[in-house]
């Protein structure tokens, strides 16, 4: 039952204080709100797989490594 009443409220993603009943814009940035149980999806997702964790380091050393080649 929670699950309908957090699908049914959606938030800004850069204003975490703003909750409204339905989708539509936020009053602060014109952002389009998302539903709540979506924000984190994503995230959650990567960290709850090992394998996905390795290899988002991985691809995150190789860019650091790159663009530190850059400013040389």
């Amino acid at each position: 039952m929670n699950e309908k009443i957090s699908a049914a409220v959606y938030v800004c993603p850069m204003h975490s204080q703003v909750h409204e009943a339905g989708p539509g814009r936020c009053p602060n940035c014109g952002m389009s709100l998302v539903p709540a149980d979506s924000r984190f999806k994503l995230l959650r997702h990567v960290l709850g797989t090992p394998q996905h964790l390795v290899v988002m380091v991985g691809v995150m050393a190789v860019l650091m490594a790159a663009a530190m080649m850059m400013m040389r």
